[in-house]
């Protein structure tokens, strides 16, 4: 897996790089991040923080409840716009869990173990499925598993090697974070540390489909990214910068 972008990073240390975060659009910050566990295989990738107070978020679908597309292919249309996949698919390529846009069903089958990304208004939170009542009065809902920090903490998590996609919200703020393969504690640990050890300060994480589902797609004025995975997905979180 191949991750090319302009270098934002700030400098180093010998756990990782300490994240700096830069603004590449209205509402959109990026940071690049190369991660040395003493514990673990080394991992690199990108993180965007995203001011749903400037920028817009969006769950959009790659076409009917049985399509898929890849990420690129999903956000063609928009001339602007950062993206990552986002639902699990099941055999016959539907959005595995709730998944809600503005009002539309994307898919149904609410799974009530598994966390979730909710988002009303311009606030955002990390959730379970469980205590999602009235999914239509939401405005953005996506489910994923496992919550890989909850309340700031780590949570038990059992070991796998992947490509990893993983979304964290505490009010306003929503980050992204897609990484080459990455032991799945080691992975959470970094969203969960504080910037001044080299780790993103989330405080809920959510993950999200991986593996060669992880892909990533930025189309801005002062950066260029692509990340094509290697199959197409059921949708896709996208983000619309604001105006300037």
């Amino acid at each position: 897996m191949v991750l090319a972008a302009k270098d934002t990073g700030a400098g180093g240390s010998e756990r990782g790089d300490l994240l700096g975060f830069l603004a590449v659009a209205p509402g959109i910050a990026h940071a690049t991040f190369q991660m040395r566990p003493d514990d673990a295989e080394p991992f690199s990738g990108h993180a965007f923080k995203i001011d749903l107070d400037v920028a817009e978020l969006r769950l959009v679908p790659a076409g009917g409840p049985s399509s898929r597309r890849t990420v690129e292919e999903i956000v063609a249309p928009y001339p602007a716009v950062v993206a990552i996949n986002a639902s699990f698919f099941d055999k016959e390529d539907r959005a595995m869990g709730l998944a809600v846009d503005d009002g539309r069903l994307l898919g149904s089958g609410k799974r009530q173990s598994w966390g979730a990304l909710v988002v009303d208004g311009k606030k955002a939170r990390i959730t379970i499925g469980a205590e999602i009542n009235d999914h239509l009065a939401h405005r953005l809902i996506v489910q994923g598993i496992p919550r890989l920090v909850v309340a700031g903490k780590v949570q038990g998590l059992k070991p796998q090697l992947a490509a990893r996609t993983a979304v964290c919200a505490e009010g306003s703020v929503v980050i992204f974070v897609v990484s080459t393969k990455a032991e799945t504690t080691a992975f959470a640990r970094f969203l969960a540390d504080p910037s001044e050890k080299g780790g993103v300060g989330c405080v809920d994480a959510l993950n999200l489909d991986g593996g060669p589902s992880t892909q990533l797609a930025v189309k801005l004025p002062a950066l260029k990214l692509s990340l094509l995975g290697r199959w197409g997905v059921p949708n896709a979180l996208v983000v619309v910068p604001g105006k300037k």
